[in-house]
C-alpha cells in the first residue's frame, strides 16, 4: 500500500503536468492567433468596404477575397465563441497591418468606421446628383434617384419637391459609407441649416427673398453667367425686375420648361411653353431651383452688385461676358448684334 501511494502521486503529478502543457499550448496558440498581428496583407493599411446587411459568412468570404486574412477557421472560431457569427455587418474600415483578429472583429462589431469624403456637386439634374452621390456611397443610384423623386422625402424638411434642390448645399462632407438615404438627407439638412447663418438670413431678408428663393435665383444666374465675376451684376438685374414686378424673362427658365438646357437659342415658341418654371409666362420666381446652385452663386444673390440695369445680353464677341442696359431700346440693339453674330456662325 505504501509503495502504490508514491506511484499514484507520480501519475497524478504527470497527468497535471500534461494537462498544463496542453492548456498552455492551447492558450499560446489562442494568443498567437487572436491577439498578435494577424493581417495577411503587406501594406501599412487597407480600406475594407462591407456592403449593407452582410452576413457573417459573407464577411468571412470578403475578408479572404480582399486578402485581409489568409484562412477562415480562426476568425470563425473566435466569432462563434463571442456570438459575433449571428450579426450582420456593413461600413468602410481602415485595417492596419498589425491588427489582430480579435481587434478586427471588435472594430467591425462596434462599427468604428472611417468616414468617406462625400462631394455634393453643383449639377443640373436630379439624375446627375443621384449618380454622383451614389458613386461615393453604398447606395444604388436608382434607389437614391427614386428617393429624391418622392415628395414624401422632402416633406419632413417642410420643402416641396420643387424646392428640394435648395437643401443640397454643394460642398465636401464626411459621412459613413453605408449611410442610408434617410440619414443622408437628414445630414444634408443639418448642413443646410448650418449654412444659413444669421448673417446669411439677414442678407436674404435685405434682398427680399427667402432662403429657397435665394437658391432659386442663384440657379438662374449660374446658368446665365460663364464668368463668376458677373454673377452679382446679373443677380441685381433680376432683383431690380422683381422689385418693379417686371417679368424675369430668364432664358434658362424657358430652356428648363422645354426640358433642354443645352439650347443655344431660345425662340418665341420656347417662351410660350406653359410651365410654372417659364418666367416669360409667369411673374416672379419659379417654384424652385432649375439646378443645384453653387455657394458662389448663392452668395452673389445675397451680395448683389449696385446698379439700375434691367437688361443684359451676351456680347457678340462670344467672350461669355454680357452687355448691360437700362432701356429696352439699348437692349434690343445689343440683342440684334448677338443674333447677327449667331447667324454668321450658323
Amino acid at each position: 500500500m505504501k509503495q502504490r501511494l508514491p506511484r499514484l502521486k507520480l501519475l497524478l503529478a504527470g497527468g497535471v503536468l500534461l494537462l498544463l502543457l496542453v492548456v498552455g499550448a492551447f492558450f499560446y496558440k489562442y494568443y498567437d492567433i487572436y491577439f498578435k498581428g494577424a493581417m495577411a496583407f503587406d501594406e501599412k493599411e487597407r480600406m475594407l468596404y462591407i456592403p449593407r446587411n452582410t452576413s457573417f459568412e459573407e464577411l468571412v468570404l470578403l475578408l479572404l477575397k480582399e486578402g485581409i486574412v489568409e484562412e477562415a477557421s480562426p476568425i470563425r472560431t473566435f466569432a462563434k465563441l463571442k456570438g459575433y457569427d449571428t450579426k450582420s455587418y456593413s461600413g468602410a474600415y481602415k485595417i492596419e497591418k498589425g491588427l489582430s483578429l480579435r481587434d478586427l472583429m471588435l472594430l467591425l462589431v462596434a462599427k468604428k468606421q472611417k468616414p468617406v469624403r462625400l462631394v455634393v456637386p453643383s449639377v443640373r439634374t436630379v439624375e446627375e446628383m443621384a449618380g454622383r452621390l451614389a458613386r461615393h456611397l453604398d447606395i444604388d443610384s436608382v434607389e437614391l434617384l427614386a428617393y429624391l423623386h418622392d415628395p414624401a422625402s422632402a416633406a419632413p424638411f417642410n420643402l416641396s419637391l420643387q424646392a428640394f434642390p435648395a437643401m443640397f448645399i454643394p460642398n465636401t462632407y464626411e459621412v459613413y459609407w453605408d449611410i442610408s438615404p434617410e440619414r443622408l438627407l437628414a445630414r444634408l439638412h443639418k448642413e443646410y441649416k448650418a449654412f444659413w447663418t444669421p448673417e446669411r438670413l439677414a442678407r436674404a431678408e435685405q434682398v427680399g427673398l427667402s432662403p429657397v428663393e435665394v437658391s432659386t435665383l442663384a440657379s438662374i444666374i449660374q446658368e446665365e453667367a460663364m464668368h463668376a465675376e458677373e454673377l452679382p451684376k446679373i443677380a441685381r438685374v433680376y432683383l431690380n425686375r422683381l422689385r418693379i414686378s417686371m417679368p424675369l424673362q430668364a432664358c434658362p427658365t424657358a430652356k428648363f420648361a422645354a426640358g433642354n438646357m443645352g439650347l443655344t437659342r431660345v425662340l418665341h415658341a420656347h417662351t410660350q411653353i406653359e410651365s410654372p418654371y417659364n418666367t416669360y409666362k409667369n411673374l416672379g420666381l419659379p417654384p424652385g431651383p432649375i439646378r443645384y446652385p453653387s455657394i458662389t452663386a448663392i452668395d452673389a444673390v445675397l451680395s448683389p452688385a449696385t446698379h439700375d440695369y434691367l437688361f443684359f445680353c451676351a456680347k457678340a464677341d462670344f467672350s461669355g461676358y454680357h452687355n448691360f442696359s437700362r432701356t429696352a431700346a439699348q437692349h434690343a440693339q445689343y440683342a440684334r448684334q448677338y443674333q447677327q453674330a449667331l447667324n454668321r456662325r450658323r
